[in-house]
């Protein structure tokens, strides 16, 4: 779990790409699906497929796709599965396992249908989907079709075309980074290359509310959904333009891709997964956050669209065998999570600094931010080795690509730049391997290391063995001693003030802090009485809100000195269910801690230290 200030989750998807000339003018797969004929929060999608030579056939949903890194097993979804011949008689059906059903005598097969419960309110056993990844169905409001949860595939047959009809409400608009093939009355028409590139594309339906921005040679479709009409997708342009042209000038100043849509969907009350965030593909990102004004929303729109929007590096133009002919049903992972997650968090961060958006100091405090939540994680566990198994041996140290993944890559890039003399960096590495690769050529995972030493230095070789594929910890130290930057991992103990230790999280719905466990809280706090899901509703008299927080922490940490009063009201749930305000007083305490992962500037760099650092962030 990705956390900034709150819960926020990155759950990134990892493309899968086939790409033919054009489909055929009969598809093999002609899907339709109704949004005007919404039953119990259930759709219902028909396929007619091409005639079939064997005598028996699977159809398939997918168990995981690509980039989630969790067993979501979207066939439990789906209820009232029949397969009839073009008379329209049934043929018999075998249910295999929650994805996959058997269809007999298949040389008659004309038609597939069934019904598709979406996944953001569902009550059905099994791991819960994160919403950027899942569906919603909301009728006469919005339906989220993530493709993955709606259409499926028939055994070795995912690479062939598919025509996609969608029947909308009045009103309704289609985004999606598709071009619809015609437009029917109120039905939309798509047509893909293959089951790989469907998954690849999600759509969202509502009544528009979109713009379009032209960036580096491409349109840029921003859609958002805000249901009491918060936010609009004018002021979110707005918002995140310069990062995108930021973006473009930080890969040469020209997109390598002609189209991309941001779909946003603002939640105005708790999602039930608690966790807020976005899914990444090709040529889009789907992001669920909650119904804040576009202030509220600019600083994390960017952070989590920067890091979404540089996958059209990789994977799209660079990803290895085991992307390329993912099995949805039964995957095999690639070992490079480091590049693929790691490298894109890197970018995210490292553009802004690059760029200017943000200064040194600022940029000191995000990778700060990385070394702390990376110390909850196995730093001896080869980072090859965690991801070959982030399904199942790993999945709890997954989430590390977007802490110690980033921090890879950010002393791959000092390194590269000292073996250079500041010429030749990551941002020149990538623009190499999609030179020599594309969304059309995977390389093979074994091959990776020797392909980039190849392409840089020998000594880049070691460092793979070592810090990559081996377990030694990342040299740090050295890293940043090459441009001028002291760093300790471990600085001391001092004295600080403390709040009580206490982990917060963020309700959605009341859009207040709330307190989500005591289980580290120390001594001050239990004097203070601070309970389990309370809410903060101000400190010392100031009202706290996500526009202050940060300000009224600050503030709270620099200027409270050890004995002096600490006045706390939380929104507390009572015995009758209502919610009433407590006011929670103490003498605030002082309490010793280990000081951690401290660097700073060098007071006398040297002036090769001053020129590495000026070539690895223009600053």
């Amino acid at each position: 779990m990705k956390k900034i200030l709150f819960s926020w989750v990155m759950s990134l998807t990892i493309v899968v790409t086939a790409w033919a000339v054009e489909p055929p003018k009969t598809p093999f797969y002609q899907f339709t699906i109704d949004l005007t004929k919404v039953k119990q929060d259930k759709v219902g999608v028909n396929l007619i497929v091409a005639p079939q030579t064997k005598k028996e056939v699977i159809y398939y949903l997918p168990k995981i796709v690509p980039g989630t890194y969790a067993n979501y097993d979207f066939g439990r979804f789906v209820s009232e599965f029949q397969a009839r011949d073009k008379q329209g008689k049934p043929l018999q059906v075998e249910k295999v396992d929650e994805n996959s059903w058997k269809i007999k005598q298949a040389n008659l097969l004309h038609r597939i249908s069934y019904t598709v419960e979406d996944t953001w309110d569902t009550d059905l056993e099994g791991e819960f989907v994160f919403e950027p990844g899942g569906t919603n169905i909301e009728e006469e409001k919005n339906f989220v079709l993530n493709t993955h949860g709606f259409f499926g595939y028939l055994d070795d047959q995912k690479r062939v075309s598919y025509e996609v009809n969608v029947v909308k409400p009045a009103g309704f608009y289609g985004s999606t980074p598709l071009n619809t093939s015609k437009v029917t009355g109120n039905t939309d028409t798509y047509l893909l290359n293959s089951y790989n590139e469907l998954v690849d594309s999600p759509m969202m339906y509502n009544k528009p509310d979109t713009t379009i921005l032209k960036v580096g040679g491409a349109d840029i479709l921003i859609s958002i959904y805000s249901p009491n009409k918060v936010v609009s997708a004018k002021e979110v342009g707005t918002n995140i333009g310069p990062m995108l042209e930021a973006q473009k000038q930080y890969l040469g100043g020209k997109l390598p891709i002609k189209k991309y849509a941001f779909l946003i969907y603002l939640f105005d009350k708790q999602p039930k997964s608690g966790k807020l965030g976005a899914l990444e593909h090709s040529y889009s990102s789907l992001y669920c956050l909650p119904e804040y004004s576009a202030a509220e929303l600019s600083q994390t729109i960017r952070d989590v669209a920067s890091h979404e929007f540089f996958h059209i590096l990789a994977p799209l133009s660079i990803h290895s065998e085991q992307i390329h002919y993912f099995d949805f049903n039964k995957p095999q992972m690639s070992k490079h999570l480091w590049l693929y997650e790691g490298m894109t968090e890197y970018f995210a961060g490292h553009m802004q600094v690059k760029e200017g958006l943000i200064d040194l100091p600022k940029y000191a405090e995000m990778i700060r931010d990385k070394f702390h939540a990376a110390d909850q994680y196995n730093d001896t566990l080869p980072f090859t080795t965690m991801s070959k198994g982030c399904l199942d041996t790993y999945k709890d140290q997954y989430d590390n690509v977007y802490q110690k993944g980033a921090l890879i890559n950010l002393c791959l890039d000092i390194k590269l730049r000292q073996l250079s003399g500041g010429k030749y960096g990551v941002q020149n590495l990538m623009a190499d391997l999609a030179k020599n690769y594309g969304k059309d050529k995977p390389f093979k995972d074994e091959e990776l290391f020797s392909v980039i030493t190849k392409l840089t230095y020998p000594e880049i070789e070691t460092f793979f063995k070592r810090y990559v594929d081996g377990p030694e910890r990342l040299p740090l130290e050295e890293c940043f001693a090459a441009v001028g930057i002291t760093y300790k991992a471990n600085g001391g103990k001092i004295k600080t003030i403390s709040m009580g230790n206490i982990e917060m999280g963020f309700n959605a719905a009341t859009k207040r802090l709330v307190i989500a466990s005591t289980s580290k809280m120390n001594d001050f706090g239990k004097k203070m009485g601070y309970q389990e899901k309370d809410e903060i509703v101000s400190i010392n008299g100031n009202n706290v809100t996500i526009e202050n927080v940060q300000q009224v922490f600050t503030e709270f940490r620099e200027k409270t000195k050890e004995g002096d009063n600490l006045e706390m009201v939380v929104a507390r749930q009572g015995a009758d269910g209502k919610e009433q305000q407590v006011k929670l007083q103490g003498k605030v305490q002082a309490v010793e801690v280990e000081q951690k992962h401290l660097f700073e500037p060098m007071a006398n760099p040297t002036p090769e230290q001053i020129a590495l650092r000026k070539a690895w962030i223009n600053q």
